[in-house]
């Protein structure tokens, strides 16, 4: 299917219809980041939604970059003001961390902070996590979060797409007396994919999904059905990288889903070494906390052809007798590798050019 949230301006060449067509698949492109940060911003949005903030708050953007460790593993999303809760002197900031052991959610934390006390929190966040005690009365409950794209300045795929699924989850699941748990939906910034628009961030799991339709949606929020429905639109867990996340989709649709529940962890056995020049460069621009540098870490990365990937997870409880801590763990092991490429199309435009895609196929390894 092809556009099915409104009618498409054929005027505009949009990179998410170019990619649906040629079939392209979105596994494997989900951002890998330990930490996301999502800070209540007022739209309209510029294409950076950040540049009218607070001098303070820039300041420590600054002093972030200045520490490659963190700025690397650390992604900031600006979220627009919610219609029922939001008020004018107050900020909504959502934290996720990925804990050091196998996991299988993000650790959470949601406050809505008087907007004299947003910096101060971000930097206990942050830098002094033991500090944030202070900011307790301004702790909401944990709840299950979606954030969708609707950057539109960024690429006019996200407004377009990303705008009715924002409406639809917000009409037809917010307040859904089916669901086991609370759910917030919230319009956010660019995080990459727009060619996968619309596209969103399920939290506290962590999973990054594209090319979305109304009819998978029952799928995806209640978590019912067949989990195989959900393969073509899947972009990968955010707590592990581009190869692991190929192979990791292969996992969980064995698995079912039980799999949500399962602490896991992955780790590259080997891969593709690539050129020794391409090896350096893949080394040192991740530290580098420059966009331009992790644009071309992700392209350097696409140039190789294979890697072999192994995940953990503790298996579920064989018996009332056995402990949990003694539980045996699980080793799945895969090669990913290249198997064709398709045309596909970055950005939204009226002309803009096509260029091939790497896509992937996962074999087991005994």
């Amino acid at each position: 299917m092809v556009a099915s949230w409104q009618t498409v301006d054929q005027a505009c060449q949009y990179c998410s219809i170019t990619s649906k067509v040629n079939r392209e698949d979105p596994i494997g492109t989900a951002i890998t980041a330990r930490l996301w940060l999502l800070i209540e911003v007022p739209q309209p949005w510029a294409k950076n939604p950040w540049a009218q903030s607070s001098p303070e708050l820039l300041m420590l953007f600054a002093q972030i970059e200045r520490r490659p460790r963190l700025w690397r593993d650390l992604r900031i999303l600006a979220i627009a003001p919610d219609k029922t809760t939001s008020t004018k002197d107050k900020r909504h900031l959502f934290f996720y961390q990925q804990p050091p052991e196998a996991a299988a959610t993000y650790r959470q934390w949601h406050y809505h902070i008087p907007i004299e006390q947003l910096v101060p929190l971000v930097r206990a966040l942050l830098f002094k996590p033991k500090e944030t005690d202070t900011f307790v009365p301004y702790r909401q409950p944990s709840a299950r979060a979606l954030f969708v794209c609707t950057h539109t300045r960024y690429d006019l795929a996200c407004g377009r797409f990303g705008t009715p699924l924002y409406r639809t989850l917000r009409d037809r699941y917010a307040e859904s007396k089916a669901l086991s748990e609370p759910l917030s939906v919230w319009q956010t910034t660019h995080f990459g994919g727009h060619n996968f628009a619309p596209t969103l961030i399920d939290f506290p799991t962590g999973q990054l999904w594209g090319h979305l339709e109304p009819e998978i949606l029952d799928t995806l929020i209640y978590r019912k059905g067949k989990v195989s429905e959900l393969e073509p639109f899947y972009r990968g867990w955010s707590g592990m990288s581009s190869w692991a996340q190929i192979a990791e989709r292969s996992l969980w649709m064995q698995q079912g889903w039980d799999w949500l529940a399962q602490p896991r962890s992955a780790r590259i056995i080997r891969r593709d070494p690539g050129k020794l020049s391409h090896r350096l460069l893949r080394w040192v621009l991740p530290w580098i906390p420059m966009i331009r540098a992790q644009v071309l870490a992700k392209k350097l990365e696409k140039k190789l052809r294979w890697a072999e990937v192994e995940i953990c997870w503790k298996a579920p409880e064989i018996g009332a007798e056995q402990n949990i801590g003694q539980q045996p763990t699980e080793r799945y092991r895969a090669r990913v590798e290249v198997s064709h490429q398709v045309m596909s199309q970055m950005k939204s435009g009226t002309s803009e050019s096509l260029i091939p895609v790497a896509q992937y196929k996962v074999s087991e390894i005994s």
